[in-house]
């Protein structure tokens, strides 16, 4: 054996541990990645993706709604529009016209007054006030019916005291009255088809009620409610018609819509809970209100 050969094989040898230790470490290096990622997927992310890539906007949501608007509101009154889709486009707004007949009643009646319900409300179509002729139902009654179950009856109810064009009259002043140049009411209660509105015209009318009458949306919210009459006989159990109520914990008020001509209407306020602002979301001639009530609310918040 030569004298180079010699000092190859010593150098080999002596150099095994040292190749076989860089093997192992790889080794064990490759293990603890491929570990830290499988327990935490934002562990790659964070350590690997460019931080330009980790706070990409999100993805608007798919609206199928003719027209649709989420607006946020901070605690100093400043407005950011979240989402708009033709939130100008003039539209029928079913029952959603109940917050304008509720806002007249609170104005302009006495809410312990007492109404004599008459043939003409209970031949409005649909009957979920279960109202009968010749009862006697206060105005607070009949807004609880009006607002949570949405109910026609109650709705025209309520203008009797006043008759029907007189308390339409009112609707339209007060829609001038509060700039809302895109709205006009020809019913208290919505199911025809020539009330209309716009969702902007909608998210103001709603920041002025937040602000002036919350009441009335304290009402909307109710899930249930056991409606009783003057004499303190239960009248029926009141159901809300907003199937989405109890999904939002952070809710302030709400308001469902819906007529062939208009399909689904909804507005929803609720409370961000991330820093307390109040989010105004509505979708109009929607053919699934709630769903996209939802999606909206997800991407707002």
């Amino acid at each position: 054996m030569t004298k180079n050969l010699k000092f190859f094989l010593v150098t080999f040898l002596i150099s095994l541990p040292f190749w076989w230790g860089i093997n192992t470490s790889g080794q064990y290096l490759e293990n603890f990645f491929f570990l830290r990622i499988s327990q935490s997927p934002q562990f790659l992310s964070a350590q690997v993706l460019p931080s330009s890539l980790q706070n990409l906007p999100k993805k608007p949501p798919e609206i199928n709604a003719k027209s649709a608007l989420s607006v946020k509101i901070d605690k100093d009154g400043n407005q950011k529009i979240i989402f708009e889709k033709d939130a100008n486009q003039i539209l029928p707004i079913a029952s959603l016209t109940k917050l304008m007949t509720a806002l007249i009643t609170f104005e302009d009646y006495d809410l312990s007054e007492k109404i004599t319900i008459s043939r003409e409300a209970t031949d409005q179509p649909e009957d979920s006030g279960q109202l009968k002729v010749g009862e006697k139902l206060s105005v607070e009654n009949l807004l609880y019916s009006t607002l949570i179950e949405s109910s026609n009856d109650a709705a025209y109810a309520l203008t009797d005291l006043v008759g029907e064009e007189a308390f339409v009259d009112l609707m339209n002043i007060e829609t001038k009255f509060l700039g809302l140049k895109n709205t006009h009411f020809v019913d208290p209660a919505g199911y025809g088809q020539d009330n209309y509105s716009t969702a902007k015209d909608l998210a103001q009318f709603s920041e002025y009620l937040l602000k002036n009458k919350p009441e009335i949306f304290n009402i909307s919210k109710i899930v249930e409610f056991d409606l009783y009459d003057p004499d303190g006989v239960f009248h029926h159990k009141i159901i809300n018609t907003d199937e989405i109520l109890k999904d939002y914990p952070k809710i302030i008020g709400s308001k469902t819509g819906y007529t062939t001509k208009a399909e689904g209407c909804l507005l929803l306020i609720l409370k961000d809970s991330k820093d307390g602002s109040t989010l105004i979301n509505i979708i109009l001639g929607s053919e699934d209100r709630f769903g996209e009530m939802k999606k909206l609310i997800k991407y707002a918040q």
